[in-house]
């Protein structure tokens, strides 16, 4: 995605391009900003008003810069993005949560089994870039254990607990996906539909790359419900990876700079993933 921010700029390993932020760039653009969402009218932004009201603590200017970044300091994009965030967190965590700080403790309390399955969670650490590594994991899916709402809700937590890293703000987040040890009756359309939704346009984040890894037989089938309903632009990000973990592992580091210890031990990386103990952080730190 260019800009007036990207003029000059190298694509990635992903194609995508990176302003070098400065504090002309920021404070222009945060102006422009204020003004695209000052041009949305009220009853379009009923949700973003709410919020500005409600959890002033929140949508500070560091929290609105985020948008900026995602949309690479296209402030009109970036205002739209910012309405349709609220919106969708109303949506998903009801009008009593939305406007409390996503955290185990507070917009999220109450998810805590959902969360606990590890469908969706963080790698230890980021690519060369700065970019978090979300896993998610098809195959821990207990439908006895958690709700459509909850497991979206859960997906935006680890998004936030990714965008703490600001780097991630700047150059977006990788997707791995570990579907190899899942079933069929485990896939769960409605929580695929909300989570592209919530990427789609409305969290801060820019999707780098999903890295679907050792698909089984039948991904042919879930990816073409993916087709139907996940924007042109993040289907472009997919990338499969198929063949034994040496291959695989060749793969990501000469063409992504994703080296062994930067993936997990389930693709024959040599990063363990201790999804428990890095909840249990979180709490204890009341995030």
């Amino acid at each position: 995605m260019a800009s007036e921010a990207t003029e000059g700029q190298v694509p990635d390993v992903y194609g995508q391009l990176h302003p070098v932020e400065t504090k002309d760039l920021i404070d222009r653009k945060q102006k422009e900003f204020e003004d695209e969402l000052n041009k949305i009218p009220d009853e379009k932004k009923a949700n973003a008003k709410l919020a500005e009201q409600k959890c002033p603590n929140i949508v500070t200017s560091d929290f609105k810069l985020m948008f900026l970044r995602c949309e690479v300091f296209n402030a009109d994009l970036a205002a739209k993005r910012y309405v349709k965030y609220w919106d969708k967190r109303v949506e998903h965590f009801g009008p009593e949560k939305a406007f409390k700080k996503i955290s185990l403790s507070d917009a999220n309390a109450g998810d805590e089994e959902t969360m606990d399955l590890g469908v969706i969670s963080l790698l230890g650490k980021q690519d060369d870039q700065g970019r978090s590594i979300l896993i998610y994991d098809p195959s821990k899916y207990d439908k006895s254990k958690y709700t459509t709402s909850s497991m979206i809700r859960t997906f935006w937590y680890v998004v936030h607990s990714a965008l703490e890293v600001e780097e991630t703000q700047k150059h977006g987040m990788i997707v791995l996906g570990d579907p190899n040890r899942a079933k069929l009756s485990q896939f769960d359309r409605e929580v695929s539909k909300g989570i592209i939704g919530s990427i789609s346009g409305a969290l801060p984040v820019r999707v780098s790359a999903i890295h679907i890894v050792h698909p089984p037989t039948f991904f042919k089938i879930v990816f073409a419900f993916m087709k139907l309903v996940m924007p042109k632009r993040l289907l472009k990000r997919i990338y499969v990876h198929s063949g034994d973990d040496q291959n695989v592992l060749a793969k990501f580091e000469a063409k992504f700079g994703l080296t062994k210890d930067k993936l997990p031990t389930t693709i024959g990386g040599s990063l363990v993933l201790d999804h428990h103990s890095w909840i249990k952080m979180r709490r204890d730190s009341g995030l």
